[in-house]
């Protein structure tokens, strides 16, 4: 299922008058959302959790599936539609906003177009690759191993299917916890839970009815929302000379928790002007955390303080004339101490 594709909502519901994280390219937030939708083979008693989510990671993608879920944090709860698509070609993919204001993202291949009617806006982003922050995995299972525990929990029922639960147990106290339900007929995940150092739920996302399909036909990939007078925003790189702004700025990460390694680093500009903003992007396989470094113009454009939606934590600083915002699915004391590291090289 596409679970953590639901993450799109906890960054753009954030508080956005603490930290203006709308200000950042949220495209590239929803884009890391999509990044969860994984199709398992099916389960048997005789695997282990390690074998099973091997086996995820192998399948993920493949599965032409409809399905409604509920997205839960903290008190509030969304209800949204996500029509998936794999053809051999490439994936597309849909995901409809049920409740509160009408929102789409539309993901075909690697653009992903964010329909906003609240805002008035339509956000086009290039997809990030699917390895961040992907319950698939990204890393071998040998390797997670360092940083977490496995084991099979038993057998559930989700929306009316019997599926297999999946522990997945930090071994330190600053990465949370999951727990994931797989479908055990469609081979789909329908269920994803992310606890906090205490066992508590942060957020959890389910199936509530599933259907999968042959063939999906290529209407149900068409927005509903018209988008007549939107604002149109296009993600694109800067000119070398306004890249260089950030890019030779000498920025640095000194301090991750242990097995988180650099993804991705790129200069991307905000949507709303054209000032280039540093994008460094950490995970361990199944947690992501995002860098964000943007020399000010204006000091009274400047933020500090966090917040949080769920499992989703940021905090925001200033050094140096520099904006450092760290958007992160790890406690707020590791956003915050991950932000404190970040500093100026000097040679």
């Amino acid at each position: 299922m596409c679970l953590a594709l639901i993450r799109m909502y906890a960054l753009l519901a954030l508080n956005l008058n603490n930290l203006q994280l709308h200000q950042r390219p949220i495209c590239v937030g929803i884009a890391i959302m999509l990044l969860l939708c994984a199709g398992v083979p099916t389960a048997t008693e005789s695997l282990t959790a390690s074998e099973l989510m091997q086996r995820m990671r192998s399948a993920t993608d493949t599965l032409n599936y409809d399905g409604i879920f509920i997205y839960q944090r903290g008190s509030q709860i969304d209800a949204m539609r996500v029509i998936h698509k794999f053809d051999g070609r490439g994936e597309r993919e849909r995901l409809v906003s049920l409740s509160g204001p009408p929102r789409e993202v539309i993901r075909d291949g690697q653009r992903v177009t964010c329909f906003l009617a609240d805002d008035r806006e339509v956000r086009v982003d290039r997809s990030e690759p699917r390895d961040f922050l992907s319950v698939g995995l990204d890393e071998p299972i040998e390797y997670l191993a360092e940083s977490y525990t496995f084991n099979i929990a038993g057998e559930d029922r989700v929306a009316g299917r019997t599926a297999t639960a999946i522990n997945i147990l930090p071994k330190e106290r600053n990465r949370y916890g999951y727990q994931l339900w797989i479908d055990d007929e469609s081979n789909l995940l329908l269920k994803s839970v992310i606890l906090n150092r205490s066992g508590q739920s942060l957020e959890q996302v389910q199936f509530v009815q599933l259907s999968v399909s042959e063939h999906l036909p290529d209407a149900l990939f068409e927005t509903e929302i018209e988008g007549e007078g939107f604002t149109w925003y296009t993600d694109s790189s800067p000119d070398n000379s306004a890249a260089s702004v950030v890019e030779t700025s000498g920025w640095a990460v000194r301090w991750l928790p242990a097995g988180f390694k650099m993804r991705n680093h790129k200069v991307q500009t905000m949507y709303e002007s054209d000032m280039p903003v540093s994008h460094m992007v950490y995970s361990d396989g199944l947690a992501m955390v995002s860098v964000f470094v943007e020399k000010l113009m204006d000091k009274s454009d400047s933020l500090q303080g966090f917040s949080s939606m769920g499992a989703v934590n940021a905090f925001s600083r200033v050094a140096e004339n520099y904006q450092i915002t760290v958007v992160g699915e790890v406690p707020l004391p590791m956003v915050r101490q991950i932000a404190s590291s970040v500093e100026h090289q000097t040679h």
